[in-house]
């Protein structure tokens, strides 16, 4: 069909057509990719220097929107390398991770991101600039491929005790000093434990929830110090020995004596009770609202985990295996290995069923299970002792944490020979390497001697290679 306009409706004509452009262009606009602006170019003959760095970033952007990633990649990387001064250098690190990113290269452009980042001084970085630009995309990977895109390359982990923190007076400086001794992941715990192993103290944790008892709001300063310096936090708890809540007497474990009689263990609970599983489900969505990018569950710290029993646990037992016991009193050491072997399990299933109930609200969200190296060197002792079974975790397809065992030198090389064994052990049943963590343990008195701990750990041979590295400050708990 053929529309005919008359000479004198003309005027009408034009009207219409600038009110269509006007309606359409700014949605054309909106397609547009938008980058942070560059810095405008040096007046030529001003500072010859930086006439020829803005001429190689002028060639590097051409190629970067000519779509020649590689070439773009390689000139920014020359021009970070040779003008570690310039005042374009953030401008420079910015396309250099938008070239790495464009060519499919996440882990280098996770590493030039984090660069851009580390360069923020403590200060709170200009709206607008590199610096918040490269922030916004690392939170961006953080929550749209969740920790995994973290794990691309090797972490250094650090676990610091609620102890550590108490005495951290400026959390982002120190924040700042770890991530330049090159710690990539801060663990925290998320609740105090038990009073027997401590001097008496508050009972909570250390986030808002309504469900327990709260100390103080921590979370909500660490994480977001955090992720400023491009750094994961994974929040700790322990489920077997909960010091942060009141255990309710009905979700208490009973063992034997050995005069058959039996007794409550202080603090201690039944893992596999519904009303308890249904609690920590939601104190866990509590935590996760904090932001962090992972949960790491704590290993058992009291042995004699085959002895003990609890109604319910015996009920479920009982009712899959028609086995019963003939006194309610009695130690369960006749068929401690199936006891140990179906609790262990189902506590592993809960665990599974807790990380895909929280991965709905975060997918890909790291969740850790803390064994004892016990579990690596003598497997039989660890699931009797701890209820730990390497093989049954990994096949959860949970991140595995191995920390060292109490009494383990100070001495870094006496300690990387141990890990190199509890690695080699491992290597029939690891499966995906990222998804191990060898703990080794430090021996720092304050806030500057930690830092300095961390960076010798790292200059040595066990922080050089190999699998994710968890740095435990103080000695090994049992």
């Amino acid at each position: 069909m053929v529309v005919v306009v008359s000479v004198h409706r003309w005027p009408d004509a034009v009207r219409w057509i600038a009110c269509g452009l006007l309606l359409v262009l700014p949605g054309c606009a909106a397609l547009a990719p938008r980058f942070p602006p560059s810095m405008p170019p040096a007046a030529s003959g001003v500072d010859p220097g930086l006439d020829a760095q803005t001429r190689l970033l002028e060639s590097a952007y051409r190629a970067y929107v000519q779509a020649r990633y590689p070439l773009a990649s390689a000139l920014l990387q020359r021009f970070v390398d040779s003008n570690p001064d310039s005042p374009r250098l953030s401008e420079a690190r910015w396309w250099l991770a938008r070239s790495y990113e464009e060519s499919g290269d996440l882990p280098s452009a996770l590493s030039a991101y984090r660069a851009l980042v580390a360069e923020v001084p403590r200060s709170t970085p200009l709206a607008g600039s590199y610096e918040v630009y490269a922030l916004n995309r690392l939170d961006a990977f953080r929550r749209s491929l969740g920790p995994s895109s973290l794990l691309e390359r090797r972490q250094i982990a650090l676990w610091l005790t609620n102890a550590d923190w108490l005495t951290i007076s400026d959390v982002g400086l120190w924040i700042e000093q770890l991530a330049d001794a090159g710690v990539t992941v801060l663990i925290v715990e998320a609740g105090s434990i038990p009073r027997e192993m401590v001097r008496p103290g508050p009972i909570g944790v250390y986030f808002q929830t309504s469900k327990v008892p709260v100390v103080e709001d921590r979370f909500t300063v660490i994480v977001p110090a955090a992720h400023a310096k491009g750094m994961a936090v994974l929040a700790s708890l322990n489920l077997h020995e909960p010091g942060w809540m009141t255990v309710n007497p009905e979700w208490g474990t009973a063992m034997a004596s050995l005069t058959g009689q039996a007794f409550q263990p202080l603090g201690h609970v039944d893992v596999l009770h519904p009303d308890y599983q249904r609690l920590v489900s939601e104190v866990a969505q509590d935590l996760l609202r904090t932001d962090i990018d992972g949960l790491v569950l704590e290993a058992r710290r009291a042995k004699g985990f085959a002895e003990e029993w609890s109604p319910t646990s015996r009920r479920m037992f009982e009712g899959q295996f028609g086995f019963s016991f003939d006194s309610h009193d009695q130690s369960v050491s006749p068929d401690a290995w199936r006891w140990a072997g179906w609790k262990t399990r189902s506590y592993l299933g809960f665990v599974a069923r807790l990380t895909q109930q929280l991965r709905q609200t975060r997918p890909g969200l790291l969740v850790a299970v803390v064994v004892h190296e016990r579990a690596v060197l003598s497997p039989m002792d660890a699931l009797t002792e701890y209820g730990e079974d390497l093989l049954e975790t990994k096949q959860r397809g949970l991140h595995l944490v191995v920390q060292p065992e109490p009494g383990m030198p100070e001495r870094s090389d006496d300690q990387g020979a141990a890990m190199e064994t509890v690695r080699q052990r491992l290597a029939p049943t690891a499966g995906d390497e990222r998804q191990l963590w060898l703990g080794m343990a430090l021996a720092a008195s304050d806030q500057s001697s930690l830092v300095t701990a961390v960076r010798a750990a790292l200059s040595t041979k066990v922080g050089q290679a190999g699998t994710h590295l968890l740095l435990m400050n103080g000695p090994a708990i049992p």
